[in-house]
């Protein structure tokens, strides 16, 4: 089973007819590393489920990158606020290795939406996730110390090291690459 099926049928126990109405309507989108599936400044139309690779959101700024967050196989990918508000993304959405996506625009979105109360669950589950990541780093960036917020970086992503540069990770917790060699240091020991 893949992950788009996984997620329509055991996480949100939708029947194989909508599974099937749902993979009707989405689209096969592949990215190379460093593409871009949503661009700063411009509308997010597509939100996309990640079945193979890895994405980061990042804001730039004054050439200076902050990355907002991570996507992993099973993620839900989208610049929400501009997918449901059709204003210009304030992030990027960039792939940090090839990437295999399932996307559904805005507009089959609200299509499935339109045809079933059911796709609402849906609708929730995207919703509840991005919220519940949101508000799990806004929480840790409030109250966590940069260790602090390296462990729950690992417990939350636990391959995350092998898979990104520690670039990506120390831009993601907030401080310099070399302040994340002397985390892990610490982390060693523990």
């Amino acid at each position: 089973m893949n992950v788009i099926e996984q997620i329509l049928k055991k996480e949100l126990n939708l029947s194989n007819d909508m599974c099937d109405r749902f993979l009707e309507l989405a689209e096969t989108k592949y990215l190379k590393k460093k593409e871009l599936f949503v661009q700063q400044g411009k509308v997010c139309y597509n939100l996309g489920m990640i079945e193979s690779g890895v994405l980061r959101s990042y804001i730039e700024k004054d050439t200076v990158e902050y990355i907002k967050d991570f996507y992993f196989s099973g993620s839900i990918v989208v610049s929400y606020k501009s997918f449901l508000t059709s204003e210009p993304s304030i992030g990027s959405i960039q792939a940090l290795e090839d990437t295999h996506l399932i996307i559904l625009s805005r507009s089959s979105y609200e299509q499935l939406l339109i045809e079933s109360n059911e796709w609402f669950k849906f609708g929730k589950y995207i919703s509840d996730s991005l919220l519940i990541k949101k508000c799990r780093k806004e929480t840790s960036f409030l109250m966590d110390n940069a260790f602090e917020r390296y462990k729950l970086l690992l417990n939350t992503y636990p391959q995350i090291e092998q898979q990104l540069s520690q670039y990506h990770i120390a831009a993601y917790l907030g401080i310099k690459p070399e302040s994340l060699s002397r985390l892990k240091s610490l982390n060693i020991g523990q």
